[in-house]
């Protein structure tokens, strides 16, 4: 039987070494009780766990990470974590950071850092919608959110590295006694012994919203921006399995990002979560992918690209992508009424000179987002 998460017999050596916690297990010299599994990736594992504070008992997220990236993280991640909850002043849905230590296990050292939690992702939101699209106002909310945080954190040069559908989470109740009879009348966790492991399976915190929410009170729901697992402050470099939304800076021989790329991303984020459909997801050189970009996007490469070695076969009446535009794109998804708006702001996120992209704080501005921070009260 092979595991249905988290391979906990991954070594480190092989970029494993994965905390085997189990549910009402203690940790940090008993602080810490772990109550269910919120999620994992490749280089962590995130559980929802009881705080024993000073003051009274208090729930947070704790990613734990793998005895391969903790060192890594303890250098990147967690002071961009630090940094961020310093923003908090500015109202931004942004993790806050709760505290750090390490936690040793038979596979090694583990960093773990405790934070507030979130719920299901914007991601589980759209595979329970119709079709897998989300409506147009739950999208702005959602990218409203995003484009807020990314002002944020721009402001303070950093890069996000990571928008997209799994980075934006809903909203959760955290206090405890409104969270605790929620889970206990929940399913408790479900775990299944393998190769001699028990892994718990991930059970992401329930919400009350719902993909089909009217605009009146999607416009007060809580969207949090999360996952920083990306993020880079200052100096920017491409990096290694990361698509980055395929932004053009990055497909080149003299690849690059910057706070710009993240633009790019929300804008693709954008097309997705209205469409279904990846933009510019597509097998080929960079040539031939970028050909199919400026295509659809019916905008210009910088000049200076055209010397890059990647872009010998470049073509500027290629058309390679599986769209002929972003409107036809959105023809299918959305009122005939909302297209032409929604691809202005899509297309003014995915201009291929990255210099020419709109900014964040742009972006959070854009007429096509301001009626996603509209009031609920319907007098203002």
């Amino acid at each position: 039987m092979s595991f249905p998460e988290e391979h906990l017999d991954l070594a480190p050596s092989e970029g494993g070494g994965y905390y085997p916690a189990t549910i009402h297990q203690r940790i940090h010299n008993g602080e810490y009780e772990i109550i269910r599994k919120l999620g994992y990736g490749p280089r962590s594992s995130t559980w929802l766990v009881l705080h024993d504070s000073q003051h009274e008992p208090v729930y947070s997220a704790l990613k734990i990470f793998t005895v391969a990236a903790s060192e890594e993280a303890k250098d990147t991640e967690l002071p961009i974590l630090k940094a961020v909850t310093d923003l908090r002043r500015f109202s931004l849905r942004l993790p806050v950071f709760h505290g750090s230590f390490w936690e040793q296990s038979s596979a090694g050292t583990h960093l773990c850092i405790a934070m507030n939690a979130m719920a299901t992702s914007a991601r589980a939101l759209q595979r329970g919608a119709n079709e897998n699209r989300l409506p147009v106002h739950v999208v702005q909310k959602l990218i409203y959110t995003a484009a807020n945080a990314l002002a944020g954190l721009h402001k303070e040069k950093i890069m996000h590295g990571g928008i997209d559908a799994d980075s934006i989470y809903l909203g959760a109740t955290m206090q405890t006694e409104y969270l605790k009879p929620v889970l206990d009348s929940e399913p408790q966790p479900t775990t299944v012994v393998v190769k001699g492991f028990t892994t718990v399976l991930s059970q992401p915190l329930s919400t009350e919203y719902k993909w089909n929410d009217k605009q009146k009170n999607v416009v007060d729901w809580a969207v949090h921006v999360g996952n920083l697992g990306h993020a880079q402050r200052r100096t920017y470099a491409p990096e290694n399995g990361n698509t980055y939304s395929f932004a053009p800076e990055t497909l080149l021989e003299q690849a690059s990002c910057s706070l710009m790329t993240d633009i790019w991303m929300l804008g693709c984020l954008t097309y997705t979560l209205l469409t279904n459909t990846e933009l510019f997801e597509m097998p080929g050189p960079a040539a031939h992918r970028i050909s199919a970009m400026h295509a659809v996007s019916e905008d210009e490469i910088p000049i200076s690209w055209l010397n890059d070695e990647k872009l010998k076969e470049y073509s500027a009446n290629a058309r390679t992508s599986n769209i002929a535009s972003i409107e036809s794109g959105l023809e299918h998804a959305v009122h005939k009424d909302d297209v032409g708006p929604t691809a202005a702001f899509i297309k003014s996120c995915l201009r291929l000179d990255p210099q020419k992209r709109l900014t964040a704080h742009e972006c959070r501005r854009h007429e096509w987002l301001s009626m996603a921070n509209a009031c609920s009260c319907q007098f203002c």
